[in-house]
């Protein structure tokens, strides 16, 4: 087994190999084929990679039982998630987009994948159809955005966690996304990144899910479920995964364990 890596060994690593964008003046790194960071970020998660790799090397497990559809927590054990009765709302920016055609394709598959996640569990969506033609300084603004990026990468999308700062809060939409050999629903990638956007990690991190699968790492994360090969968070890889991306009854019990269930499962009183 070779010797275990250094966390500045691994970060210059991954600083060279992984894919790198621009976004607002903020260098950010794509890692996990969906997910973003700044070198700040990826500091830490090169320091979480050498730890695993150290725990190995002595015998230890090292990480490797990975968790079941998992939510973030903050350093103090405390699960991350937008706080009760946000409207979660966004503006998709019609002029990143190369037609008009797309800018609608992506309005419909938002309105898809948000009306899903509204009726599995506590959360709320508005589309601030008004400010997609550009947010004014100084004048109201979403929680986040959805936009077009093309930098000649082959990435489909890209989102971010609620623990994010809000110059950061952006879904970004690559070229790939409306390819017409995609082979995924386009509502179904909108539902996965807006699974990141709730605070969900990805489905195929756990021990039960083949080999194949991507590895990464887990700090700052708590178990919600059971292992589910078919969740909306968990990619095609290994011979499991969907194309289709759907929310399961697995990730249903799981979303209502972080955001509790949704409004038309409860009777309100005043």
């Amino acid at each position: 087994m070779p010797s275990p890596r250094s966390a500045s060994e691994i970060f210059d690593e991954l600083k060279q190999t992984k894919h790198k964008i621009v976004i607002d003046g903020i260098e950010c790194y794509i890692v996990e084929g969906d997910l973003r960071l700044d070198a700040g970020q990826l500091l830490a998660y090169a320091f979480e990679l050498a730890e695993r790799e150290q725990a190995r090397a002595g015998g230890g497990s090292g990480g490797e039982q990975r968790q079941p559809l998992v939510g973030i927590v903050d350093d103090e054990g405390r699960m991350v998630r937008w706080k009760k009765g946000l409207l979660l709302t966004y503006n998709v920016l019609r002029s990143s987009f190369a037609s008009d055609a797309d800018y609608q394709t992506v309005v419909q598959a938002m309105r898809v994948a948000t009306a899903d996640w509204e009726a599995t569990c506590g959360v709320n969506f508005k589309h601030l159809s008004e400010l997609d033609g550009g947010v004014t300084p100084g004048g109201p603004a979403p929680l986040f955005q959805v936009k077009a990026f093309d930098d000649g990468s082959g990435f489909i999308a890209v989102a971010f966690f609620p623990d994010e700062p809000p110059a950061r809060r952006t879904v970004l939409i690559f070229p790939s996304f409306f390819s017409p050999t995609l082979g995924f629903d386009r509502a179904g990638v909108l539902r996965h990144e807006l699974g990141h956007v709730l605070g969900f990690r990805h489905e195929h991190i756990r021990s039960e899910a083949p080999a194949l699968c991507p590895d990464e790492p887990l700090g700052n994360t708590i178990n919600l479920s059971d292992y589910d090969p078919r969740s909306v968070m968990h990619y095609f890889c290994g011979g499991v995964g969907t194309r289709e991306l759907k929310i399961t009854d697995v990730d249903r019990d799981a979303a209502r364990k972080l955001y509790g269930p949704p409004d038309k499962d409860v009777h309100y009183f005043d």
